[in-house]
């Protein structure tokens, strides 16, 4: 790198186990990003028949939960995604969006009824980067977590073997019935396939669910057409390396004082933070007055270290982290109001 004139690498690979890794944190959601200098959590959370908050309207969520600070954003319904306001409900199969004060986290995931803990027995098939890079992880950051890692790859194996330091590796075939046994695939609390072959991948997560006992699944799959797979094969989640590699690329896209980027849909939406600096036409304005796109809904601000909700008369100061959530075609304007200057 310091040769060559890139300014910045991305791995996908590390960033595809970071994500896994913000999955095992939270369990009760699909994912959790962190935005504010880690004091603002994104989280997209599924809506099940036995969510305690299905069917309420928006604002009367805010009277029953008046200390939580967070923010329901908007929802993927019916592969489209909307925006939510006061008087919407949140319905069964929902995939809702929203931002929360991290440390009210689990207490928040409660109210939705997710109440799961981290998994203390994984295992994880594949022990490529992204598996070794994740192990590495989990080890580091999770008390007592007892990792299996399936390798076929013998060399491969003994390479990973010596780089992680309580994980257990396994030489072997995962479609293997013995191989498995010998992982202790059913008392596995969450199982990640996470080789390159994606039919591989699909075919353990029905493995793992077949043994009976409740686990969670989480397979990679390259190919889009497969989500369609996952409920009648009851995988929990299928991840996309493609999305989480544009998220980060997108940060480095963008002008201005734009950091965290996580795209949705594609892309067709992003979470965004930005900073309010001397020159942005938002500084000191009230949200109400500040001309903002139509289809850009600001989620919560960090000031200094302090999370706040906005109301439509908040006012914006100087260095204020604003996290908002905007439609593709709107990025243009919001570079150019949180830029220090539209280059």
């Amino acid at each position: 790198k310091s040769n060559i004139p890139i300014d910045v690498i991305i791995s996908p690979e590390l960033e595809v186990a970071k994500s896994l890794y913000r999955r095992l944190e939270a369990p009760g959601a699909l994912d959790n990003v962190p935005f504010g200098n880690d004091k603002v959590k994104m989280l997209e959370i599924s809506i099940e028949k036995n969510c305690p908050v299905i069917n309420t309207p928006l604002k009367k969520l805010t009277e029953k939960f008046p200390d939580f600070k967070s923010n329901i954003l908007g929802a993927v319904r019916k592969d489209k995604f909307i925006y939510l306001k006061k008087n919407d409900q949140i319905l069964e199969g929902d995939n809702v969006y929203l931002v929360v004060s991290s440390e009210q986290l689990n207490a928040i995931l409660k109210a939705f009824g997710h109440e799961e803990k981290i998994a203390k027995n994984v295992l994880i098939i594949g022990g490529g980067n992204i598996g070794l890079n994740l192990a590495k992880m989990m080890e580091a950051n999770f008390d007592d977590v007892r990792i299996k890692i399936i390798e076929k790859d013998k060399k491969r194996a003994e390479e990973i073997a010596n780089e992680l330091s309580s994980s257990i590796v396994i030489n072997g075939d995962a479609l293997d019935e013995e191989i498995l046994k010998e992982a202790n695939l059913e008392e596995s609390e969450t199982v990640l396939a996470l080789t390159n072959d994606d039919e591989n991948n699909m075919m353990v997560c029905v493995l793992a669910e077949k043994t009976g006992l409740k686990k969670r699944t989480i397979a990679i799959v390259n190919k889009t057409n497969y989500n369609l797979l996952q409920d009648s094969l009851n995988i929990d989640d299928l991840v996309d390396p493609r999305m989480t590699t544009v998220s980060r690329i997108m940060e480095h896209v963008h002008r201005g004082t734009i950091g965290t980027v996580y795209s949705l849909l594609d892309g067709a939406y992003e979470f965004i933070e930005a900073k309010i600096l001397d020159k942005s036409e938002l500084l000191n304005k009230k949200i109400k007055d500040s001309n903002l796109p139509e289809d850009i809904r600001i989620g919560a601000i960090v000031r200094k270290d302090k999370v706040i909700i906005p109301k439509s008369d908040f006012i914006f100061e100087k260095e204020d982290l604003v996290v908002l959530l905007a439609k593709r075609e709107q990025l243009k304007s919001i570079e150019n109001i949180f830029s220090i200057s539209s280059i």
